[in-house]
């Protein structure tokens, strides 16, 4: 993975903590979650869930 992030975090940082995460598909049920305003901060797993279920 590439330390050179191009996302636009100028939108993320918002009153919505839902905006600051953002999640990658990969490839087959590969999947990258990170932080908008860290982009050292990810994790990749193979299965996800949408952050509404978790509450």
């Amino acid at each position: 993975m590439s330390t050179n992030a191009t996302d636009d975090t100028n939108d993320a940082r918002s009153e919505e903590p839902a905006r600051r995460y953002a999640e990658l598909n990969i490839g087959d049920e590969e999947f990258v979650i990170y932080d908008r305003e860290n982009h050292q901060a990810w994790i990749q797993s193979s299965m996800s869930l949408d952050v509404a279920d978790l509450r």
